[in-house]
């Protein structure tokens, strides 16, 4: 194939849809083709995984696995990229009115990490303030998941206070918490400044890890 037609072509799937939103958030399920998924769930288990401990509270949340970290700014696809880095980046192009962000990708730029949630690790609450961040995105790359595994995604739809890490303020709080499942193929992007945490992963899920490609959206940065 031509490569100025391989980048022409979406890497999304003509299947994917918008499963919910708010007002700082967006679901996409099926994000790729059934095929092109089976490749990243493979390739994700390839990933050399590292333990780190939490930087929110590193006490209670326990450790989980981190490996690989790149930058790129949101406008550039090389040809060879992979299809799940290509299809981030279009549907964070196509949603950044959820971010509060005017069109265009000039001057943008975003993270990959990928995570791995053993069982018994959780992510307190946080809001990705700081460090030029307009947002975040969250991509769920195990084949297989069951609810009652916990490591579901908590959302708070409004932009957070000052007291917002405070959890017993969250619990006075108006605003009930969105819970977003860890459905495989599943894309979640949100605002900067939205409290979130990862739910704790239960001891049924055994030795299977909740799997992500996770990184931020920033604004006024160049690639490194």
């Amino acid at each position: 194939m031509n490569p100025t037609a391989a980048l022409d072509t979406p890497a999304t799937s003509a299947r994917a849809r918008v499963h919910s939103r708010g007002s700082r958030f967006v679901v996409i399920d099926d994000l790729l083709p059934d095929a092109d998924f089976a490749r990243t769930a493979t390739d994700f288990a390839a990933v050399r995984l590292k333990p780190v401990l939490s930087t929110i509270d590193p006490v209670y949340d326990g450790f989980a696995y981190r490996g690989g970290e790149d930058k790129q700014p949101l406008a550039d696809s090389a040809v060879d990229a992979p299809r799940w880095q290509r299809a981030v980046k279009e549907q964070i192009t196509a949603h950044l009115d959820v971010l509060g962000a005017g069109p265009g990708t000039d001057g943008r730029a975003l993270t990959f990490s990928a995570w791995g949630y053993p069982a018994g690790s959780r992510l307190s609450w946080h809001n990705d303030a700081g460090a030029a961040r307009i947002g975040a995105y969250v991509y769920f790359t195990h084949d297989h998941w069951d609810a009652s595994w916990g490591g579901g995604l908590a959302m708070v739809d409004e932009e957070s206070r000052a007291d917002a890490c405070d959890g017993a303020a969250l619990v006075a709080g108006a605003s009930h918490p969105a819970l977003i499942l860890p459905r495989p193929n599943r894309l979640v992007i949100f605002r900067a400044r939205t409290m979130h945490a990862v739910q704790r992963v239960d001891a049924t899920a055994g030795d299977r890890l909740r799997r992500t490609w996770t990184g931020f959206i920033t604004e006024g940065t160049t690639h490194d």
